[in-house]
């Protein structure tokens, strides 16, 4: 299905939202890597996809699993939740399952949409998943996605950034909240300063 649907969608989004992509080149062709991403809008995880055109295994919130026809449509596109407010080693264990596959998997560490678009203090799981399994992070800046009307999305200008990839082990940190805020921090040098929030 995501091979029959996926270029027509594609092309569609790409001619309804004009989208600077800068970084690119630091992405694999092949192999497991974490996607690591700020968060201001709805479209971020489409778009992501559509830019990376290899399908991303998300972490979701286990809420929205349970609205009607959104929840379908995650389970469909190989969406796995995630119990935001505990450790929840059932995703855990996916996420490292997936990477182990040779699979992606994008995380979005605050934890939910920023709405004032500026990065907001992350949770500690993803350096968990970029700890155990020992996959290249990239960091992911989306600039421009953060307006939330339909209309007002048309020919709108958005710039999606990849920073170089790195490990776990490449960022001094003891314990997860440590090594999340540096991984933060290198999504935080890559968006304006006025939009870096908690890591500015």
């Amino acid at each position: 299905m995501w091979r029959l649907l996926f270029p027509a969608a594609r092309a569609l989004a790409f001619f309804v939202i004009p989208v600077r992509v800068e970084g690119a080149e630091h992405l694999p062709r092949s192999g497991p890597y974490l996607l690591v991403s700020n968060h201001v809008s709805w479209i971020d995880p489409p778009w992501l996809e559509f830019v990376v055109a290899r399908p991303i295994r998300y972490l979701a919130k286990r809420e929205l699993f349970s609205v009607p026809i959104l929840g379908w449509i995650l389970t469909q596109s190989g969406v796995f939740s995630l119990e935001r407010d505990s450790p929840d080693r059932a995703a855990l264990r996916k996420a490292l399952a997936f990477l182990a596959n040779g699979e992606i998997v994008g995380i979005f560490p605050e934890g939910h949409r920023s709405l004032a678009a500026k990065l907001l203090r992350a949770r500690p799981g993803v350096a968990l998943i970029a700890r155990r399994s020992g996959v290249p992070v990239i960091p992911v800046a989306f600039i421009g996605t953060d307006v939330a009307k339909f209309g007002r999305f048309w020919r709108r200008d958005v710039t999606i950034r990849f920073g170089e990839p790195f490990l776990a082990t490449d960022l001094v940190g003891q314990d997860e909240q440590a090594l999340t805020d540096g991984i933060m921090r290198r999504i935080a040098a890559m968006l304006p300063p006025e939009r870096r929030g908690a890591y500015g």
